[in-house]
């Protein structure tokens, strides 16, 4: 399965964007329609195959958002994105609470240096899904990255309001206090983060450098383990080798970064 993500650094600490993927479902092992065939093609690689079996699906059913929305993902993928972006807007015309489709737009929109028409998607976002706190804290981040704080600020603690079970929220808001170094930099919001989503590896290795941050290494240390209990991510484990040769367990490092030394040549090769 593709799936397409969204990702963004500031300060220290990798960002984590809900992950925006292809809506595939269970098939059976006929495909009876367009969309179904496009899935099974998407399954096993054959993207352009699935493209043109995803435009015969809205030739026939245009008021198909999950065949609109997973169209616009594979042309984005392949860099075509106007296409993509446009796919993404009449989506949101059609369906203006479709999140994945906001999520995404507003994404492409940013990177495509149309940041006022981001921030406006994201604001009508913001007051047709009420009780979703997405909008709000993309909102706060493109603030953050304008070096607004103050408004981030408000826009996080706005996000929390709109949904306070959104545990990217609560991450979001914790990585903008650790990078800013205010409130109990980002301490309270992580541990809250992870408990609603305890098996997100990115969140507890951004729960572990917020940690590390503030000098709160052994709580640090079994953040990162308990994300590559979930996921060997590579960073992480650089992360926890960093650690681990600040906390004077120097042998320990180096058995792990000669791991990764191999697992870099075996993947040159």
């Amino acid at each position: 399965m593709l799936q397409h993500t969204n990702k963004q650094t500031v300060g220290f600490i990798a960002l984590i964007l809900p992950v925006a993927t292809l809506a595939l479902t269970p098939l059976s092992a006929y495909a009876e329609t367009p969309f179904e065939a496009s899935q099974q093609l998407i399954e096993t690689g054959q993207i352009t195959e699935a493209r043109r079996t995803l435009e015969l699906e809205l030739r026939l059913r245009p008021e198909n958002i999950e065949a609109r929305y997973n169209l616009a993902v594979l042309l984005e993928e392949s860099d075509h994105q106007p296409e993509a972006i446009a796919l993404y807007q009449k989506n949101l015309e059609k369906a203006v609470r479709h999140l994945p489709s906001l999520i995404n737009l507003a994404s492409a929109l940013e990177r495509s240096g149309r940041i006022s028409e981001a921030q406006q998607w994201l604001e009508k976002g913001t007051k047709e899904i009420k009780h979703e706190a997405t909008p709000w804290y993309l909102l706060a981040m493109m603030s953050e990255r304008r070096g607004d704080n103050i408004t981030a600020n408000t826009l996080y603690q706005k996000a929390l309001k709109a949904d306070p079970l959104n545990g990217f929220a609560y991450l979001h808001y914790a990585i903008f206090q650790s990078g800013n170094d205010v409130g109990d930099r980002g301490i309270k919001y992580g541990a809250k983060a992870i408990r609603l989503l305890p098996k997100c590896a990115p969140c507890w290795s951004s729960y572990g450098t917020i940690l590390q941050h503030v000098g709160k290494d052994g709580e640090a240390l079994d953040a990162y383990q308990r994300s590559l209990s979930i996921d060997t991510d590579i960073n992480t484990r650089k992360k926890l080798i960093g650690l681990l040769r600040r906390m004077g367990e120097v042998e320990r490092a180096e058995r792990m970064q000669l791991g990764i030394n191999a697992w870099q040549r075996n993947h040159k090769e």
